[in-house]
């Protein structure tokens, strides 16, 4: 429990350490935000882009600064950097109770596909990030007799993030948490070694796209990211760890786990600059 704490704490700082950087001559945003997560998954083989990928439902809040003031001067200028990037900090939820094997694999009645058809997989993510976002159009106008600005904007982003996680493999909706390997219940390739269970964290990279289309004080958003997570075992099963005596074949792959996020959101910009 106080590992699970500290780990959750250390969440927490790592979102708002970005937003205590907001000082008076910085624009701010905020904003909610609902959409689809893909997790690219252990679960069946790689190959089948049914069995390893997972989707579920993720919702977000997310906290934007830009970097000029809400009271800019004309006369001071603005640079690149300023006309063209904003500083995001999100914070993400997204839980999946239902990851399973799907395709060829599950098929017929062998005593492989039995089981694998008996075994699932869940998943908790708290995620919070920071990331740069490049805007293709300058982000303000700062005179009613010359604006610039579009009322659509496509942006492009990349992000550090930190991601708690909370896995747990089923058979037949009994946990293996708490139980000793090997796991009988499992296909061979699963039984040592694989399976996860306790909550854990890890890093990762973002890379992503989006479009904002801005009325007045609201924005509208949709965006769209692929996340690399540095660990193998967001999903419960980490194949390049299993214990596997030949002529057993692994199962899985030997990458570590991604995501693919889908959303779209309303942001709340305070103070127009005009």
């Amino acid at each position: 429990m106080k590992k699970r704490l500290s780990k959750i704490i250390v969440l927490i700082f790592f979102f708002f350490i970005t937003i205590s950087y907001s000082q008076s001559r910085f624009s701010h945003e905020a904003g909610l935000s609902f959409g689809v997560a893909s997790l690219q998954t252990d679960f069946g083989e790689s190959r089948d882009f049914e069995s390893a990928n997972a989707s579920t439902f993720s919702f977000g809040v997310a906290y934007y600064l830009k970097f000029f003031g809400s009271q800019y001067d004309w006369r001071s200028g603005s640079t690149y950097f300023s006309q063209h990037f904003k500083l995001k900090a999100e914070f993400d939820y997204l839980s999946n109770s239902n990851i399973q094997h799907k395709g060829a694999t599950i098929k017929g009645n062998s005593d492989a596909a039995q089981k694998l058809r008996a075994m699932k997989g869940t998943t908790r993510i708290y995620d919070i990030g920071t990331s740069f976002e490049f805007y293709f159009f300058e982000l303000e106008d700062y005179t009613t007799f010359n604006s610039n600005k579009k009322s659509l904007n496509p942006y492009l982003s990349i992000g550090l993030h930190y991601s708690f996680y909370d896995p747990d493999i089923l058979v037949n909706d009994v946990s293996l948490e708490g139980q000793e390997e090997p796991y009988t219940q499992l296909i061979p390739s699963w039984q040592t070694g694989a399976v996860y269970t306790e909550p854990d964290a890890t890093l990762g990279l973002s890379f992503g796209a989006g479009l904002r289309y801005s009325i007045e004080d609201i924005d509208l958003v949709f965006d769209t990211r692929w996340q690399h997570f540095f660990s193998d075992q967001v999903d419960g099963l980490d194949p390049s760890s299993a214990i596997v005596e030949a002529p057993v074949t692994r199962t899985g792959d030997k990458y570590n786990d991604t995501m693919i996020v889908v959303n779209v959101g309303i942001v709340y910009v305070f103070g127009q600059n005009w």
